[in-house]
C-alpha cells in the first residue's frame, strides 16, 4: 500500500469580500509578510535562527519547521553553493473538518460542511479572531467525494497573492487530503498519445496484440481559436484604451478556464477508462525540443496555446496515482515503422507510409509500438511504472530536494555546459542558475518536474509540503 495526496485550492477575490472580512485579510497579509521575512532570515542563518517567541509567528514557524527534512534541504543547498535570497512560503495550518455534528478539534483551519464555510483561526494570536468564508457547492461536492474515497484532511495553507491570469489580488486556501492507496494489478495497457490539442489526444486500450477500444479527446477548438483572435485584436488596441486592456485580460482568462475545464474532464475520463479496463497508463509525451521548435516556427500564434498540454499530463499522472493506477511515460515513435523500424514517409491526412508496406494514421502508430513491445512494457521492471509505492502524488518540497537535488544539479549543469559551449558565452549558464534560484524561492511548489511549466504559466499552488501525522 502507498499514500496519495490531492489538494483543493479555494480562491477568494478581495474586492468581493465583505468589508469586515476584507479588513481582517489586510491584517493577515501583514502577518504573512512578517513570517516570510523571518523565513528568509532563517534560511540565511543556515537554519540556526530560533522560532519567534510570540504568536502567531511562533505558531506558523513551528508548522513550517515541522515539514519533513526542512533543515536537511537547506544544508543541501548550502553544500551545493545555492544562496536562498528570499523565501515565499505560505502560512501552514493544522486542519480539521466537520461533516455533521463532529467535535470541533480547534485547528487553525476548520472546514464546516454543515454550515458550508471554512474558518481561518490562530492567524492573529488572539482568541476568537476568526475569518469565516463561504464554501461553494462545487467545493463541498469535491470534499465529500474525497471523504467517500477514504481521504482525510491533513494540512492546510493560506497565502495572499496576485492571480497569474488577471493579476487580481486573491486570498488562497489550499486543503490537502491524504488517503491510503492499494496499487492496481493491471491486465491491459491504456496508451495515451499527446499531440497538439487541435489534433486531439488519442488513446487506446491494448491487450497483447489487439486493440480493445480506442478514441480521441479534443477540446472545442473553434471556440478557443475564436477567443484567441479576439485577444489578438484587443491586444493591438490595448495601448489606446485601458478598458480594452481589461477586456483582453478577461478574454484570456476565459480561454484558460475553457482549457483547464477540458483538461480536468479529459484526465478524469482517461482514469475512468483505466479503472474500467484494469489498465496501466502508458503516456507518449512529445519531447520539449520538438514543441519548442514548433512554437518558435511560423506556427499560427492563435494555435500556439493548443501546444500547452503539460498541465493535462500532470493532471493525468496525479489522478492515476491517487487511484493506484500504474503510470509510465514512454517515448513511442509516430514516424518510425513499428514493423521494420525504418523512417516512414508522411502522406496526406496525417497518415504515414513505410516502404515495407505498413501504413496508418500517425496518431495510431504508437499503439502498434505498444502491441509490439507489450511484454516489455508490462514487465514492471526497467524502468518501473510510477505508483504510489514508488512516489507520492504530493511529496514535500524538502523530500524532493533530499532525493533529487543532486540529480537536478547534474541535469542543470550538463544543460548549462552544453548550451554555453554552443552559444560561446555565459548567458545560458546564468539563466540556469536563475531558474534554480527562482524554483527554490517559490518554496510552496513541490514538484521538480513542474518547474518550467510553473514558470511559464504561473499557475496557483496545486500541491503543498507534507507533514508527519500519526492518524
Amino acid at each position: 500500500m502507498g499514500t496519495a495526496y490531492r489538494t483543493l485550492v479555494l480562491k477568494y477575490d478581495l474586492l468581493r469580500l465583505p468589508p469586515e472580512v476584507a479588513g481582517k485579510v489586510s491584517a493577515l497579509l501583514k502577518v504573512q509578510e512578517e513570517f516570510r521575512r523571518w523565513a528568509t532570515e532563517w534560511a540565511k542563518s543556515g537554519g540556526s535562527l530560533p522560532p519567534p517567541e510570540h504568536n502567531p509567528l511562533k505558531y506558523f514557524a513551528n508548522e513550517f519547521l515541522y515539514v519533513d527534512g526542512m533543515l536537511y534541504w537547506l544544508k543541501s543547498l548550502k553544500k551545493n553553493g545555492i544562496e536562498v535570497k528570499k523565501l515565499r512560503p505560505p502560512l501552514i495550518f493544522d486542519a480539521y473538518f466537520r461533516l455533521k455534528n463532529e467535535r470541533d478539534m480547534g485547528g487553525g483551519i476548520f472546514v464546516d460542511l454543515s454550515k458550508r464555510e471554512v474558518r481561518i483561526r490562530r492567524w492573529s494570536g488572539q482568541r476568537g479572531n476568526i475569518i469565516a468564508l463561504p464554501l461553494s457547492e462545487s467545493a463541498v461536492k469535491w470534499i465529500l467525494e474525497r471523504v467517500q474515497e477514504g481521504a482525510k484532511l491533513v494540512l492546510a495553507a493560506v497565502w495572499i497573492g496576485r492571480s497569474g491570469r488577471n493579476y487580481a489580488v486573491k486570498l488562497y486556501i489550499a486543503l490537502v487530503f491524504r488517503r491510503v492507496v492499494v496499487p492496481m494489478r493491471p491486465k491491459r495497457l491504456l496508451v495515451v498519445d499527446f499531440n497538439a490539442l487541435h489534433n486531439g489526444i488519442s488513446w487506446a486500450v491494448v491487450e497483447k496484440e489487439k486493440i480493445v477500444t480506442r478514441g480521441v479527446l479534443r477540446p472545442d477548438v473553434s471556440k478557443i481559436l475564436h477567443f484567441q483572435k479576439v485577444v489578438s485584436k484587443l491586444d493591438s488596441l490595448c495601448a489606446e484604451k485601458d478598458e480594452v486592456c481589461n477586456e483582453a485580460v478577461a478574454t484570456k482568462s476565459r480561454v484558460w478556464r475553457l482549457l483547464r475545464s477540458w483538461e480536468d474532464e479529459a484526465a478524469k475520463k482517461l482514469v475512468h477508462l483505466a479503472i474500467q479496463y484494469r489498465a496501466a497508463v502508458i503516456v507518449d509525451v512529445p519531447e520539449d525540443s520538438s514543441i519548442r521548435a514548433l512554437k518558435e516556427s511560423n506556427y499560427s500564434p492563435e494555435r500556439k496555446i493548443l501546444l500547452n498540454f503539460g498541465r493535462l499530463s500532470r493532471r493525468l499522472k496525479g489522478l492515476a496515482e491517487w487511484y493506484g493506477i500504474p503510470y509510465r511515460e514512454e517515448r513511442l515513435y509516430s514516424t518510425l515503422c513499428p514493423r521494420c523500424g525504418a523512417k516512414m514517409k508522411e502522406v496526406p491526412n496525417r497518415r504515414v507510409k513505410c516502404a515495407c508496406g505498413f501504413e496508418a494514421h500517425r496518431d495510431e502508430v504508437p499503439m502498434f509500438w505498444v502491441m509490439k513491445r507489450y511484454s516489455q512494457l508490462t514487465s514492471f521492471s526497467n524502468p518501473p511504472f510510477s505508483t504510489t509505492l514508488a512516489s507520492s502524488v504530493a511529496p514535500s518540497l524538502w523530500q524532493c530536494a533530499h532525493d533529487n537535488w543532486r540529480i537536478q544539479l547534474t541535469r542543470f549543469g550538463t544543460f548549462a555546459k552544453r548550451e554555453t559551449s554552443r552559444a560561446g558565452g555565459g548567458k545560458n549558464l546564468r539563466l540556469c542558475k536563475k531558474l534554480v534560484r527562482v524554483f527554490f524561492e517559490l518554496s510552496y511548489v513541490v514538484r521538480i518536474d513542474d518547474v518550467f511549466a510553473l514558470l511559464q504559466q504561473l499557475d496557483p499552488l496545486e500541491v503543498l509540503p507534507r507533514r508527519r501525522h500519526q492518524n
